[in-house]
């Protein structure tokens, strides 16, 4: 300072205020910590797999399917119409398991290979839920639900959608015996 004289009031800078942040206790800091181990925990559990992918692009390898005890096969290639799609059964097989289809039911699958395709002209996408559709009728006249379908059940102009539906049985059937029922009134021998 010069000359030993003091600044003035208008001279000093004014103290900046001091922000209080707010702080958590150290109890509070491991909870939260814990709270969100375990959330990521959680969804670990239920996120979807990845998958393995060992190919350098990043495309999976098409699937090696394993039939167990296969117990017959029937090529069919008889179509109907559906809602201005036309379905076509190519093949039904029967086995103890596939080994693509993951879910329990009956001790044989009965498996009918679809490729569904519509009508020309189509302009728009159809939606057919083949889930609810299709039925297997027995030669007893037992009627089965799918347990399985891997068909896309969007149809769009100018494309086919191939896939097969899976039924469950308790024991073997004879494959020709069998219909294939689609809607109410829409039958197919098989």
């Amino acid at each position: 300072m010069q000359s030993g004289k003091m600044p003035s009031a208008e001279q000093v800078p004014a103290p900046t205020p001091v922000k209080k942040r707010p702080w958590l206790s150290r109890r509070a800091k491991i909870v939260l910590a814990l709270v969100i181990i375990g959330i990521a925990v959680v969804l670990a559990f239920f996120a979807p797999s990845e998958g393995d992918s060992t190919t350098a692009t990043g495309d999976s390898l098409p699937a090696t399917i394993t039939v167990t005890n296969p117990l017959g096969a029937l090529a069919v290639n008889q179509g109907v119409d559906y809602d201005q799609v036309h379905i076509t059964v190519q093949r039904v097989t029967q086995a103890s398991k596939f080994s693509d289809d993951p879910r329990p039911g009956g001790d044989y699958t009965i498996r009918v290979q679809l490729l569904a395709q519509g009508k020309k002209g189509q302009q728009s996408a159809i939606g057919v839920d083949f889930a609810s559709l299709v039925r297997l009728q027995l030669a007893g006249g037992q009627i089965i639900a799918p347990k399985l379908v891997n068909i896309s059940p969007l149809i769009l102009p100018n494309q086919a959608a191939s896939g097969y539906i899976d039924f469950p049985v308790a024991a073997p059937v004879t494959l020709s015996s069998l219909t294939l029922r689609v809607g109410n009134g829409i039958t197919l021998s098989l």
